[in-house]
Formats: C-alpha cells, sequence, structure tokens
C-alpha cells in the first residue's frame, strides 16, 4: 500500500521536474529568438555576398571580353607557353596566319611547328632566356603551318614571374616571310652582281658618294699596280687614288683632270682610250650610280684594248697592203651593205663585169649583176651573213655586154667597232673556163655511161645468146651418155663435153673480171662452217679426180672450231680456183688444202689458207706475174688451157674481203698459194638445213611433181624435157611467158622453170602475172632459167617474186637438185622426213594420247584461224596480224612443223619491221599452202598416234 509520504514525495518531484521543463522551455524559446534573429542576420549578409559575387563576376567577364576582343583585334598570334614547351593559350589569329584552330594548337610542344632545322636553334634561345632572365627577347624562324607551307615568323617573348620561379611565356608572332623573301632576293642578287662584276674580264671599280670602295675586283689591281687585295680595299676612303693612277699614264695630267671632269659632270661615258706609260692601252667606261635622284656613287670599268689595238692596227696595214695585192691578183672583191648596195668595187672585179667602180657604187647588185635564177642563192648567204656566218658559193653573173660570167665567191660578213653587221664583202673568182670544162666532162661522162651501158648490154647479150645454145649442148653431151654409145662415140662425146665446160669456163671467168671491175660484186656476210665448207671442197674434188693418182687433203688447226662470219660464196670460189689450178698442174701426188688461225686482233681472227700441189711448179722468174690477167705460166707450152683469169679474180676476191694472197713454188717441186682473210667468230649456231629424204622418197616425190616449162629456145626445150621424160617427172610446155600465164590459170603446178628472155612477154614479165593475180599458182615456187649471169639479172629476179636462180649452161644433177628442193612431199611419204621427229619426242615422250590430242587441236582449231591470216592481210590492220601471227606461231612447233614455225618468226618479223602488205600477204598465202599440203601428213601422224 501507498503511503502518503510518498505520494508527497512524488508530487514534490514531479513539481520541480515541471519547473525544470518550464525553465528549459523558457531557455529553448529564448535561444530560438535568438538563433532565428542570427539566421535572419547570415541570410542578409549571404545575399548581399552573392550580390557582390555576381557583381564581381559580370565586371571579370566584361573585362575578360574587353581583353579577347583587343587580343582577337590584333593581326599577331598571342600564345602563351609554359615552362616545359608546351603551348597554353593562341589567340584566334593562329587560324589565320597558320591554319590551325585553337583547339589544335593549344597543348602542341612548340617544337612541333618549327620547320625541321630551327627547332635546336630555337630550343637554345628559350633555354638563354630561363637561365639569364632576360625580361624580353626577339627572334625569327619558320614554322609549318597546316597546309605544308613554310611561314616566318618574328616574336617578341617576354617572362612571366612569380616570386623565384618563371610560371609561363608570353609571346606576340608576326608573320615576316615577305620581308625575308625580299631580304633573300635582295641578298641573292647582290651576290649575283658581286659575283659577276668580280668575275668581269675587265677591272671594276665601284665608290660610295663619300668615294669609299664598296667593290674592286682583281683585274683592277692588276692593271694599275695596286699590292692590296681586292678585300682590303674595301672600305678604304680611294678620293686620292686618280693621283696614284696618274702617274702610270703617258698624260698624267690630263687622266686627272678627265676623272675629275667626269666625277662633277656625272654623265655617262664608255670607250675612252687611255694609254699607259708601259704601253698597254685601256679603255674606260664611267657610270654614275642614282637612286632615284639621289647620287649614290660611280661605277669605273677598265678594258685592256692593248691586243685589240694592235690587232685593228695591223688590219688597217694589212688591208692596205693586201688591197694592192689583191687588185693584182684573179679575184674579184665587192663590199655591199646590208641591202646588197654597193660600196665599194675593187679593180679586178671591174674588169671580170666590164663596169667602171663608179658605175657600180650605190647600186644594188641584185638588180643587174646577179642572173634571176641565182637570186635565191644569194638570199640565203645573205641570210648567212646576218647571223655572222661565212660561206662559199657558185653564182652566176652578168656581164655589161650581157654575156655571162661564173664565179666563186666566198663571202664574210663585214663588221663594224661595235661588232654590229653592216654589210659583207665577196671574194669573187672566175670560174667561166672551169665551168665550160666541166660541161665538157659532162658531155663525155653521158657518153662513157652509155658505153658502159652498151658494154653491159653487150656482156649480157653475149651471155645469153653463148650461154643458151652452150646449155643445149652440155646437157645434150650429158643425155647422149645414156643412150649406150660406143667406146668411140663416148670418146667424141667426152671430147665435145669438155669443149663446152671448158667454153663455159671461158664465159665464166670473163663475167667475173667484168663484174669485179665494174664494182658490182658485194660482200654478203654470215655465219658459216668453216671446216664444213673445206670438207665440202675436198669431196669435190676427190669424186672429180676417181681414177687418178693424187689424194686431196685437208688439215685444219685444232682452234678453227664453231661458225665464223664471213662472205661463205667467196670462200668457196677462191679455193674451188686454187684447187681447180693446183688439179691442172699436178699429174700425180697431192693437194693438200690447209687452214691455221695466224693471229687474233679484238674479236677478228686471221685466218690464213694454204693450198699445196706437189705439180709442175712455177718458175721463179714467172712467179711476179700469175696474179695478172690474161697471163698464163706454163713450162709444158699449151697443155693447160684457160684464160689466164681464174688466179687474177682469185687475187680480186682476196682484197675485197680484206685480205693477201701470195705464192711460193719450186719448179718440178710444186706450189703454195698462200692467203689470209678476216674472221670473226660468230655467237649464233648455223641452223642445219633440214635433211634431204633418202633417194627413194626423192623420186616417189618427184615422179608426182608436176612441172611447168617456160623456155622458147627448141634446143633447150628439147634439153629439158628429155630429162624430165627420163626422170619420169610429168610436165607442160610453154612457149613464152604469155602461155606460161595462161597455163598457170588452168591448173596447178608444184613448180615453174621460168626462162628469161622470150618473145611476147619475158620471164619477169610473166611472174608478176602470176604473183599478182588469184590463179592456183599465186604462191608455187618460180625458178628462173637464165643463160645471163649479171648480177643485176638475179636481183631483178628476186625482185619480182621468183624463188631461184638456175644459170644456164647447167648440168642434169643441177637441175635435179633443184626440184628435189621444190617437189611436194608424196603422201605415201613417211612424216619422219616432214616433221622434226626429235622435237615430238622431247615434248611428248612416250605419251601417243597427249600428242593425238594436240594434233587433233592444231587440225580442228589452229588451221581455221590459220586459213584466216591472208584476210587479216587485206584488212591492212597490223596489230591485229601481229597479234595473230604471234599467237599462231608456237602452235606449229607443238605438232613438228619447225620449218614453218621459221617462216611465222620470219613474218612476225617482217611485220613488226613495216615490210610492205602485198609482200606479207603473199608470205601469208604461201604458209596457208604449205600447210593445206601438210594436212594429210598430220592426218596420218595423228591416227598413228591414236592407234599406237
Amino acid at each position: 500500500m501507498i503511503h502518503n509520504n510518498d505520494i508527497g514525495l512524488l508530487k514534490r518531484h514531479l513539481d520541480r521536474e515541471k519547473a525544470a521543463r518550464q525553465e528549459a522551455e523558457l531557455i529553448l524559446e529564448k535561444k530560438a529568438l535568438e538563433l532565428y534573429d542570427a539566421n535572419e542576420q547570415l541570410q542578409h549578409l549571404n545575399d548581399n555576398l552573392e550580390q557582390q559575387i555576381r557583381d564581381k563576376l559580370a565586371e571579370l567577364r566584361e573585362s575578360e571580353q574587353r581583353y579577347r576582343q583587343v587580343i582577337e583585334s590584333v593581326q599577331d598570334i598571342i600564345y602563351k607557353v609554359g615552362p616545359d614547351g608546351i603551348f597554353t593559350f593562341v589567340s584566334s589569329a593562329v587560324e589565320k596566319m597558320l591554319g590551325y584552330s585553337e583547339q589544335e594548337f593549344v597543348g602542341k610542344h612548340f617544337t612541333d611547328i618549327v620547320a625541321p632545322g630551327y627547332r635546336k636553334s630555337l630550343l637554345e634561345f628559350y633555354q638563354t632566356m630561363l637561365i639569364e632572365r632576360k625580361d624580353s627577347s626577339y627572334n625569327e624562324f619558320p614554322v609549318v603551318a597546316k597546309d605544308g607551307r613554310i611561314v616566318w615568323i618574328g616574336q617578341t617573348v617576354r617572362l612571366i614571374e612569380s616570386g623565384s620561379d618563371v610560371v609561363e611565356l608570353v609571346a606576340v608572332a608576326r608573320d615576316v616571310s615577305d620581308r625575308k623573301k625580299a631580304e633573300t632576293e635582295l641578298q641573292t642578287t647582290q651576290s649575283r652582281l658581286s659575283t659577276l662584276i668580280t668575275s668581269l674580264q675587265s677591272g671594276v671599280l665601284v665608290k660610295d658618294e663619300q668615294r669609299r670602295i664598296i667593290l674592286v675586283n682583281q683585274l683592277f689591281c692588276d692593271l694599275f699596280e695596286i699590292e692590296q687585295s681586292p678585300q682590303q680595299l674595301i672600305g678604304t676612303d680611294y678620293s686620292q687614288s686618280t693621283n696614284t693612277f696618274k702617274q702610270l699614264m703617258e698624260d698624267p695630267e690630263g687622266f686627272a683632270h678627265q676623272v675629275e671632269r667626269l666625277i662633277q659632270n656625272r654623265q655617262a661615258t664608255t670607250g675612252e682610250e687611255i694609254r699607259m706609260m708601259n704601253g698597254r692601252i685601256l679603255e674606260r667606261d664611267y657610270v654614275p650610280i642614282f637612286l632615284g635622284d639621289q647620287f649614290m656613287g660611280h661605277l669605273w670599268k677598265y678594258n685592256d684594248v692593248t691586243e685589240k689595238y694592235l690587232a685593228r692596227e695591223r688590219i688597217r696595214r694589212s688591208e692596205e697592203k693586201y688591197r694592192g695585192i689583191m687588185n693584182n691578183m684573179e679575184l674579184g672583191l665587192l663590199e655591199v651593205d646590208n641591202d646588197q648596195t654597193i660600196v665599194r668595187s675593187y679593180e679586178r672585179f671591174c674588169k671580170m663585169v666590164g663596169y667602171t667602180e663608179s658605175e657600180l657604187i650605190g647600186k644594188k647588185a641584185t638588180d643587174f649583176l646577179v642572173v634571176p635564177s641565182y637570186l635565191s642563192v644569194l638570199e640565203q648567204q645573205q641570210r648567212e651573213r646576218q647571223k655572222g656566218n661565212a660561206g662559199s658559193y657558185e653564182l652566176q653573173l652578168k656581164k655589161k655586154d650581157g654575156s655571162p660570167v661564173w664565179v666563186l665567191v666566198s663571202g664574210v660578213p663585214i663588221l663594224d667597232e661595235a661588232g654590229s653587221i653592216v654589210g659583207s664583202m665577196g671574194i669573187h673568182y672566175d670560174l667561166t673556163e672551169r665551168k665550160h670544162l666541166e660541161e665538157e666532162l659532162e658531155r663525155a661522162r653521158l657518153i662513157a655511161d652509155d658505153a658502159r651501158q652498151a658494154e653491159k648490154q653487150f656482156l649480157a647479150n653475149m651471155s645469153h645468146e653463148i650461154r643458151t645454145p652452150l646449155n643445149a649442148i652440155i646437157g645434150m653431151s650429158h643425155l647422149l651418155f645414156d643412150t649406150q654409145p660406143t667406146n668411140q662415140q663416148r670418146e667424141y662425146i667426152d671430147i665435145l663435153k669438155t669443149s663446152a665446160d671448158f667454153l663455159h669456163s671461158l664465159i665464166s671467168d670473163l663475167l667475173d673480171m667484168t663484174k669485179i671491175e665494174a664494182g658490182r660484186i658485194e660482200m654478203h656476210a654470215r655465219p658459216f662452217d668453216l671446216s664444213g665448207l673445206l670438207r665440202s671442197v675436198q669431196k669435190v674434188f676427190d669424186m672429180k679426180l676417181q681414177g687418178r693418182s693424187i689424194s686431196v687433203d685437208v688439215m685444219l688447226d685444232a682452234r678453227i672450231t664453231g661458225d665464223f662470219i664471213g662472205d661463205d660464196v667467196m670462200l668457196n670460189q677462191i679455193l674451188m680456183n686454187l684447187v681447180g689450178n693446183a688439179e691442172k698442174f699436178t699429174e700425180e701426188g697431192s693437194i693438200q688444202i690447209m687452214a691455221r688461225i695466224k693471229k687474233q686482233d679484238g674479236p677478228t681472227n686471221w685466218i690464213e689458207f694454204s693450198v699445196i700441189d706437189s705439180g709442175v711448179g712455177i718458175p721463179e722468174e714467172k712467179l711476179d706475174v700469175v696474179f695478172q690477167k690474161f697471163k698464163q705460166v706454163n713450162p709444158q707450152g699449151h697443155k693447160h688451157k684457160g684464160t689466164g683469169l681464174g688466179l687474177a679474180i682469185t687475187k680480186e676476191l682476196v682484197e675485197i674481203q680484206g685480205g693477201t694472197i701470195s705464192v711460193r713454188s719450186t719448179e718440178g717441186e710444186g706450189s703454195q698459194f698462200t692467203f689470209t682473210l678476216p674472221y670473226a667468230r660468230s655467237d649464233k649456231k648455223v641452223e642445219a638445213e633440214p635433211q634431204a629424204p633418202n633417194s627413194a622418197s626423192v623420186d616417189d616425190a618427184l615422179k608426182v611433181c608436176h612441172v611447168l616449162v617456160v623456155e622458147d629456145n627448141l634446143m633447150n626445150q628439147k634439153y629439158l624435157c628429155s630429162l624430165l621424160n627420163k626422170w619420169k617427172i610429168p610436165f607442160t610446155l610453154a612457149m613464152d611467158g604469155k602461155q606460161a600465164v595462161e597455163e598457170a590459170k588452168k591448173q596447178r603446178f608444184d613448180v615453174i622453170l621460168m626462162d628469161i628472155q622470150m618473145p611476147i612477154m619475158n620471164g619477169y614479165e610473166a611472174t608478176v602475172a602470176i604473183r599478182s593475180t588469184h590463179n592456183p599458182n599465186q604462191h608455187v615456187p618460180i625458178v628462173a632459167l637464165t643463160a645471163s649471169a649479171m648480177l643485176d639479172q638475179k636481183n631483178i629476179a628476186e625482185e619480182v617474186g621468183m624463188d631461184d636462180f638456175l644459170t644456164k649452161p647447167f648440168e642434169p644433177v643441177q637441175l635435179r637438185t633443184l626440184l628435189q628442193r621444190y617437189a611436194p612431199v608424196g603422201l605415201d611419204t613417211e612424216a619422219e622426213n616432214v616433221l622434226d621427229q626429235e622435237r615430238l619426242t622431247q615434248l611428248y615422250g612416250t605419251d601417243r594420247v597427249y600428242a593425238a590430242e594436240m594434233f587433233e587441236t592444231f587440225l580442228n582449231d589452229v588451221v581455221p584461224e590459220l586459213l584466216e591470216l591472208p584476210a587479216v592481210c587485206l584488212l591492212q590492220d597490223r596489230t591485229v596480224l601481229a597479234q595473230q601471227v604471234h599467237k599462231l606461231k608456237p602452235t606449229f612447233g607443238m605438232v613438228g612443223l619447225s620449218m614453218l614455225e621459221h617462216k611465222m618468226n620470219s613474218l612476225e618479223d617482217k611485220v613488226r619491221q613495216g615490210v610492205d602488205g602485198k609482200t606479207l600477204e603473199i608470205d601469208c598465202r604461201d604458209i596457208v599452202a604449205k600447210v593445206n599440203e601438210l594436212i594429210p601428213v598430220l592426218q596420218k601422224e595423228k591416227q598413228r598416234f591414236t592407234h599406237s
């Protein structure tokens, strides 16, 4: 239970708490009021502070705007750089000057924009400023603009310091490129001017307005005997130099007075002549120097003209001397001005044209002296004189009496003292008598030409008229041997043949010598097998000497290997002549053919050939005449007949090739003929001729070879027809060229034997007609059969389109060989005689399936394209033709047609060389014709590959 005392205590406690709480509330209320008042005051103060801050910020923004406007209004770049070299600020002018935006520029290192080569010096400049604490400094350097331009700037830099530290560098930069360019150009001009003046071949002195030397060269010092160098004189006062120089002059006072007069008058003067005590003569030019109206100084130029003066004096005295000489010589002098007006005529010229000097002076030479047809010559020479050139020319003049006079004129320009051309002088030599002589010589030359032409025609006629019947005689003698003659008849035929051969040799020697003397024999150098040629000569005489006790041996230098370049035809003729000569004078024993390399001179090998026999020999007193024309050295009388031209021709042929020939002989023991010829070694291997088919296949080919014989001579007709009948070769006979053309239109032949000299239409005309018109024989081989051995006839035969040339008289074996060369390949002939089997083996080996595919591709795809070649030629588009030929060429080798591949190579070369379209078309048709002939062979070979 609760006692009253406890209640009282509790009540008192609660009252005290209440009183304390009330007191605390009063205190809190009071504090709240104080806090409110303080907060009000603080809010008021804060509002005031914010207003002040806003006012200050507005003021700062306005100040910054004004500052930025000032900076941006300036055309120069204003920028700041920290001590580390990084841009911290840049004005907007940087974009206009260098192309960078402010954002692109700020943050770069200053060396990023400085031109290479100047970075180190600028870095040193800034380092010096920082070390020496220079408040302000100026320098210039090039920078690289954004577009790559080089811009020269000049900058003024100030240091911004805080205490003892440099916080940044502030700079103002200006574009000084134009000034720099002007300074460079000025320096270049000054340098050039200084170099020019210093290098002049004149003494030069330049003084300023105070007479101080600003430029002088070494030649000036040399002329006036000045010991100091030009560099030592620069800047020195030379106002008293006149007194020093005048002591060197012939007229000292006159020299000094003239110098002062020139300086006072300040008028340019040139060409003053000054004589020195030492005999030298100077020429002086004075030039006052002005810049606008302001006088800036003097330029003196001195030239040593002593030699020029002395030369002029010598010329003057020489002119006086030679004027008298010329007047007494057969040379007429005439002087004219630039308009061809005569200013002076010397006595001899007046006599030459029949006028007096007074009649000539003041008149134009072109008006009455020069023949009109020669005015153009004179005008051309006058143009040359205006260029300062001399010249010689012939001219026809008209004398006073109207008669012509021929003169040789040597014309030279006349110069005045300044070197200007004021006229010309002509020295005239009378050529009239020489001209008359030339006219007579020309008439004589024409007569001689007519005589040579007549001689040429005579030789051609003689060749034809003798060789034509001779051909029949030799030919018939061969045919008679086939008629089973009796021994006596055989002896008669042998005599007949020997006499005909002798006559043939006689005519050939005469014609060869005639051609040599007329200079119509030319060298045709080409690669050839030298050792093979010598073996061939040996074989020829081995066959000829069968039955006689004479051996023919060849001895070769071991170094003679490979091919050499030279005229193998000439060499063969030389050897045949020498060995033939040895054979005539050797009854028994031996004939040796020797060759050795005598010496080597760079690429040239001098090869020594010797033909040694064991015959009758030559008397010592006769050795000097063995090489003379029509000279025979025959100790046995007239046993060995001949023209006496063989060795003379041989000597000429050796010398034409640049060689020499000699002979050694002992009577009764034999002779040795030695000749030396220059040959170069060939890098190319001579292409081997395709191997001839065996005799059986030749006979088969000839039996199907259809020949057109064009011959008007009855004896030769009989000879040719008998041979062809004997060989069972089918032929058609035409009596003249016109009949040959008609026969060519009717049927195709394999070979045409064409005589040259025929009635109605000759062989050349008939060949042109066959080659130029569409007919079955347009591309068939045509062989010229002619009795003319003249080189001109062979050249014409080649030009009109003939393929070969057989000279009458010819032996049966020669005709047979020729027919074998052009006979078509028979279908029954084995393919190995036509196709390059070695190449086919290399390409395909034992892969016959692949080979069959290639042959089929060629026949089906290549041949049709090939047949279009003539049509491509007609289009006259060389680019297309070259592409087609180049494309088709390799395909021939793929089927073993190596010879046709060579022809395609030749065709491609001709296309590149620009050979005329007609020739290209003929070559194309020839290749097409040969491919058509060989198609059966290719088909047979393809079948062989397919079924094997």
